[in-house]
């Protein structure tokens, strides 16, 4: 199959998804300084979202941190809670 990614290398593929998706640009110009809330539309296809869904739900999960700072990265329950979100 493949190797499971680090929390690190599963955010990082998070960031390069929406660039490659253009949902984000870091170079994108700053907003107007404006008040004015314009509609904004994204299109993705369905089948992408279906595949999406799926993967985030086949995520296979590591054993609970051994501290309780963030030496270890992003805590195991924020990152499941952040899975269901986009789930």
């Amino acid at each position: 199959m493949f190797n499971q990614p680090s929390r690190r290398g599963f955010l990082s593929g998070a960031a390069a998804a929406a660039l490659s998706l253009g949902t984000f640009s870091p170079t994108a110009p700053a907003a107007a300084a404006t008040s004015d809330i314009r509609p904004f539309r994204i299109r993705i296809p369905e089948r992408d979202l279906v595949d999406s869904h799926r993967r985030i739900l086949a995520s296979r999960w590591p054993e609970t941190e051994t501290v309780t700072d963030l030496s270890q990265g992003s805590p195991l329950h924020t990152m499941r809670a952040l899975a269901r979100c986009w789930a």
